[in-house]
């Protein structure tokens, strides 16, 4: 009752925090033609209507562009991360004992089997991706399926099972999408501002833009990436905490994390928006002190440390 309860929970305030994301822009290039209008010296009786106007004409322009990224990105997104991480997908006969580890935890929620993919990586990492159960995908490294026994290897598929039940690759597709269109369109009006020749009748209009540019770089490389990897690591809790409500062996997922946090690095993998499915970042930490406060900030996942005494005391 618990873990179901921090699910609806969780799940309500992921959804504040994808609404935050066009709330916020919105707000802040409203605030920022507002002043702008302002400092040229313009009065109106309505300056704040027709400004929100303006700005909604913005987002107007925006909404196709968003749209279309996001479809290529929901139907494309396994391809992608295949892609990007070097997985290959295998058949129940090529891996019939990791099929049947999978099939069994489904069989005991009522959940069709995800499809199975593996990363030929003797380092200990696992990741799903799907958008709902039906389309889902558990990826194993060669490293959790060799160097882990099978109640080891349950607490993973539990822990990977329960993102796919939560929606939580879904979440980060809307999330990663628009992170990289914030920052996309940042870089494309500052180089236009930066490369427009000057003029008296277009200085105004060419400072705007770079504000503008610049705006939109700190929040998609800073801020928007800052809640991204809040909701990342937030949901690394529950998905271990449903891995035990599944196996109902907690000593299993503790034992797993343990070996995994002793190898987790995948060189195929590079790019962030994988590391954030993993069951741990498959990034090499090189963090200096004060070592935790930049990893709980900075990082996609938890310390290995907090995880497991989250699950100790579960």
């Amino acid at each position: 009752m618990w873990l179901q309860s921090a699910i609806r929970s969780n799940r309500r305030k992921s959804f504040f925090l994808v609404l935050l994301f066009p709330v916020f822009l919105f707000g802040i290039i409203y605030l920022i033609f507002l002043a702008l209008a302002f400092y040229e010296g313009y009065s109106s009786a309505n300056i704040g209507n027709e400004i929100f106007m303006e700005v909604s004409s913005v987002f107007v322009f925006l909404g196709p562009i968003i749209i279309i990224w996001w479809l290529i990105s929901f139907f494309f997104h396994r391809q992608m991360i295949f892609s990007f991480s070097g997985a290959k997908p295998v058949t129940r006969k090529d891996e019939p004992e990791i099929y049947n580890i999978v099939e069994n935890l489904c069989i005991s929620r009522g959940l069709p089997t995800p499809k199975i993919g593996i990363i030929e990586d003797d380092s200990l990492n696992a990741f799903a991706v799907g958008r709902d159960i039906k389309h889902a995908w558990i990826v194993f490294s060669r490293g959790i399926i060799n160097k882990l026994n099978r109640t080891e290897i349950e607490a993973v598929a539990g822990h990977e099972l329960t993102h796919i039940i939560n929606k939580d690759s879904l979440l980060m597709i809307i999330v990663v999408v628009f992170i990289g269109i914030i920052g996309t369109l940042g870089e494309i009006l500052l180089r236009i501002g930066l490369n427009s020749r000057s003029s008296d009748n277009k200085d105004s209009g060419r400072g705007y833009l770079i504000i503008l540019g610049l705006v939109l770089l700190v929040l998609g490389y800073v801020f928007y990436p800052l809640i991204q990897l809040a909701i990342s690591r937030k949901r690394e809790y529950l998905a271990d905490a449903g891995s035990v409500q599944l196996t109902k062996d907690k000593l299993a997922m503790i034992s797993a994390l343990e070996k995994i946090s002793a190898d987790p690095v995948i060189e195929s993998i590079e790019k962030q928006t994988v590391a954030a499915m993993c069951i741990q970042t498959p990034f090499a930490h090189h963090l200096s002190w004060p070592k935790k406060f930049f990893t709980s900030l900075l990082s996609t996942h938890p310390l290995i440390e907090d995880r497991i005494k989250a699950l100790e005391n579960y």
